[in-house]
């Protein structure tokens, strides 16, 4: 039979792409690591992994024994929450990622109601990015995140992990209060072709507004680029230029931020929960998950929470 911690061992090396990696991951030596694969290549009768240098790639059945890794620990985590489940008590240690400034404030409300039903619950927030998010949860680096998807809310969901929409808000222009187009109730995309832009381009917003513009015909002119969107909704607020962010997305500083339709574009933000499959019944985790989607239902486009 098949050793279960080898097994999560290949999986860290795929995940890491290199043996060291993977042993500083799993806080063992390289050597370990190295012999611990070479036992379960003896196990499996065939080669799992081909090493070139520093880095390490899977073969066919490597790949194969790390999603079958993907569903036994689904299984172990849910049978570690059933027996979680005899003791009633809610506490523990639980890592949070979400993305400061994005908005809406769900979580922060969220785990405000947490410690208020469950005082013996440590937080510990991190801030993260809808690209990192997942992979660190899905790596035990974190418990759980929130992240925003834009236009299809279901994703791909990597292995070993569940999501919940927790709801959606459109997609504006965002202007500054005293802008030539801050009187109006709509504007196309064909409209700001000599517009400075505010833009995010390390992100799947970012990356839409491109393609927004390309397909209206120009690239746009780019006065400032930042990390996300709360900061770029700051500089428009200071007159640097205009941006697209969702209509929830609180803006900073203390300018004032105009936001209107922008004609032919239906696409929204959906507000995502990721947590690992299995782990998600434990006593501290359903907890927290059930007061997050019944907080965000309450909340400006909140999906029910049944």
């Amino acid at each position: 039979m098949l050793d279960v911690r080898k097994l999560i061992m290949l999986r860290a090396v795929a995940a890491e792409g290199s043996i060291a990696a993977a042993g500083r991951a799993l806080q063992y030596t390289r050597s370990a690591v190295s012999q611990q694969l070479t036992a379960l290549e003896a196990e499996a009768g065939t080669a799992l992994v081909n090493r070139a240098g520093n880095r390490v790639t899977l073969t066919p059945m490597g790949r194969v024994l790390v999603d079958h890794a993907e569903r036994i620990l689904v299984e172990m985590r849910a049978a570690e929450a059933t027996l979680a489940g005899a003791d009633t008590e809610v506490a523990g240690l639980l890592r949070i990622g979400i993305p400061f400034r994005e908005g809406p404030k769900i979580m922060s409300r969220a785990l405000t109601e947490v410690r208020r039903r469950f005082p013996e619950i440590e937080i510990r927030l991190a801030s993260t990015t809808d690209e990192t998010g997942p992979e660190a949860v899905r790596r035990d680096q974190l418990d759980m995140v929130i992240v925003s998807r834009y236009g299809d809310s279901h994703g791909r969901t990597a292995p070993g992990l569940r999501e919940w929409v927790l709801g959606h808000d459109p997609l504006r222009l965002c202007v500054a209060a005293g802008h030539p187009l801050a009187d109006a109730v709509s504007c196309g995309m064909d409209q700001l072709r000599d517009a400075s832009w505010v833009m995010i381009p390390d992100s799947a917003l970012g990356r839409l507004v491109a393609s927004m513009c390309a397909i209206a015909g120009y690239q746009p002119r780019v006065a400032a680029t930042v990390d996300d969107v709360g900061t770029a909704l700051g500089l428009v607020s200071m007159g640097w230029g205009v941006t697209v962010a969702p209509e929830l997305t609180p803006a900073a500083g203390d300018g004032q931020v105009v936001r209107m339709r922008i004609t032919g574009l239906d696409t929204v933000r959906h507000n995502v929960l990721v947590a690992r499959d299995g782990e998600h019944l434990s006593p501290r985790m359903a907890a927290v998950i059930s007061a997050v989607r019944a907080v965000a239902a309450d909340l400006p486009g909140g999906e029910p929470s049944r």
